[in-house]
């Protein structure tokens, strides 16, 4: 009788969850937990519902400014408007609660398709399981009800798929990567790391001597089909030299939190911390030498992600599994005990199938949180917090807001969108790839109460002002004739202007 089989009966193993099915279930419930967090510490999540909601009751896909009345009618290229119309979608069916599942479910199936990928790579199960657990909460820093999310499950697909090409040289493979780009492109601007990826691999094939294989990623018809994938889209090409262009825009990236570089004394970097000492380690415990492809890999993100904590989710997707094959390849001469050990167990994992176990307690979840329970360790439940929002100011003063424009502050913008759109429209919101460096630098000028302030205010038609306590313009209307404060709490005050 085979090893396998005296394991346990087939039918048996088949209902035990595998360990993807287990990495769904464990991520899913472990962002219920932590879901209002992900809600609040982004003020983008209103914009997006906002913008998906308007698609699904007009069918059209914007192109021009509908939310702001300082860039009413510019054009705007729709980067991102699937993922927003599957947030307005998933709004509409559950509320915040739906915005949370779908948010959970791209981000377990994720981190569940590198459990698949690593598992397809040779790595012993209990390796796997270990390892994307540990990917997973290097990533949790940046895990946000956000369209950037969707970028995790793309750039996980590419990088296993160029990965499965590199160990086969079976060019089958890359046709894959056309469909995922085109989805890609209209979901996330990030697509554009979809490029990288292709290069990195296409330089290491040849570092590595794999010269016909290189030529297939660089040179051949594959970077021109990319391409002109990315360009189906609402907008074609200006698409892909958009999102190219951002990153270039020095001051608005400069002033964008997740662009800056991690901070070590903040507990939220200490996974990608040990992760950066754990590959040094390994790389000279185990002394063994990366092929070329790798090393770069290795290397290229944890520049990213030093030079912006946006990207440590993508370094750990791509140092994980390079570094526990590394592992499970020494174990067998290491520690063959081990080794032994872990292969009996690994053999159970890939006859095991049992998602139908955790579908079914994800289910299970969403139904409890639906009746009401809140799930999260805060029992507050997934709503915007007052502590994050103007959740009193717009509660108190909806219906009866005063009459002109507003100075609304920054990351509030999408939040007042999502209560008070179309009868209200905003100075700014956070997408500043649309806005821009001189409205960017227009607001900063305003709420720090620059010279110049009243006369830019002015010149906006703006009648009411919308602001932190802490911002310097507030003190600064308290000291000026002809404002009036009509509400204040201690996270927003709403002064007006009186004719």
């Amino acid at each position: 009788m085979s090893e396998r089989a005296a394991i346990a009966p087939r039918y048996l193993l088949w209902l035990f969850p595998s360990t993807p099915a287990l990495l769904f279930l464990l991520i899913f419930w472990v962002g219920l937990l932590f879901a209002p967090p992900m809600l609040n510490s982004d003020g983008d999540l209103g914009r997006h519902i906002t913008l998906g909601r308007y698609m699904l009751s007009s069918r059209q896909i914007p192109t021009e400014d509908l939310f702001s009345h300082t860039m009413a009618g510019a054009h705007m290229v729709p980067h991102e408007w699937l993922s927003q119309l599957l947030f307005a979608l998933a709004h509409e069916m559950a509320g915040l609660n739906g915005v949370v599942w779908l948010t959970m479910a791209v981000l377990a199936g994720s981190y569940a398709l590198l459990g698949m990928g690593m598992r397809g790579m040779g790595i012993r199960s209990p390796l796997v399981l270990a390892g994307v657990l540990f990917a997973a909460m290097t990533g949790a820093l940046h895990w946000l009800t956000r369209p950037h999310i969707f970028t995790f499950f793309f750039f996980t697909a590419f990088f296993l798929i160029l990965e499965r090409y590199r160990q086969s040289d079976n060019s089958g493979w890359l046709l894959l990567l056309l469909p995922l780009m085109v989805l890609w492109a209209n979901i996330h601007g990030a697509f554009v790391i979809g490029f990288i990826l292709v290069i990195v691999y296409g330089l290491g094939l040849a570092m590595e001597g794999r010269h016909e294989a290189a030529l297939k990623l660089l040179m051949g018809v594959l970077p021109t089909l990319l391409v002109l994938a990315a360009s189906f889209n609402p907008v074609g090409p200006e698409l892909v030299q958009h999102s190219f262009a951002y990153p270039q825009q020095r001051f608005l990236v400069n002033v964008t939190v997740e662009y800056q570089s991690p901070d070590f004394h903040s507990p939220s970097s200490w996974f990608f911390a040990a992760l950066l000492l754990g590959a040094v380690g390994l790389g000279w415990l185990l002394g063994r030498r990366l092929a070329w492809t790798p090393l770069l890999l290795l290397l290229l993100w944890a520049a990213f992600a030093l030079y912006s904590a946006r990207n440590i989710p993508l370094f750990a997707l791509v140092a994980v599994p390079i570094l526990a094959r590394e592992v499970d390849e020494w174990l067998n001469t290491g520690a063959p005990a081990i080794a032994r050990s872990l292969g009996r167990m690994d053999e159970i994992d890939r006859q095991s199938w049992g998602w139908m176990w955790s579908l079914g307690v994800v289910a299970l979840l969403m139904a409890v949180q639906a009746a009401g329970t809140p799930l999260d360790v805060w029992r507050e439940g997934n709503r915007f917090s007052p502590s994050a929002f103007p959740v009193g100011a717009v509660d108190v003063l909806s219906g009866k807001l005063p009459e002109g424009e507003m100075f609304n502050e920054f990351a509030w913008g999408g939040y007042l969108l999502y209560h008070l759109w179309p009868e209200e429209r905003v100075f700014i919101d956070a997408q500043t790839d649309f806005y821009g460096e001189a409205l960017t630098r227009e607001f900063l000028q305003v709420a720090e109460a620059e010279p110049g302030w009243e006369a830019l205010l002015e010149q906006r038609g703006v009648r009411w002002v919308i602001l932190p306590p802490t911002r310097p313009l507030v003190r600064w209307l308290a000291q000026t004739p002809g404002w009036v404060q009509v509400y204040k709490d201690e996270t927003a005050e709403v002064w007006e202007r009186q004719n």
